[in-house]
């Protein structure tokens, strides 16, 4: 088991960070958000790609326990 990620709670993560903080592959998170398991957020800054709240990422983490 990965250890317990460090993250901010509020902190925004790109879906590659996201997979790396959980020790999981990028395609396990694209498929999490897609079943609803991680909630995406839309970034409203320049580029419009989404992101995932570090909340959620603890929040999945705790579910891997």
């Amino acid at each position: 088991m990965t250890p317990k990620p460090k993250v901010v709670l509020d902190g925004h993560y790109n879906f590659e960070e996201a997979a790396a903080l959980l020790g999981k592959d990028r395609r396990t998170i694209y498929r999490w958000r897609r079943l609803g398991y991680l909630p995406e957020t839309k970034s409203r800054r320049y580029n419009g790609r989404g992101y995932i709240l570090g909340k959620h990422i603890l929040r999945a983490y705790e579910a891997l326990c």
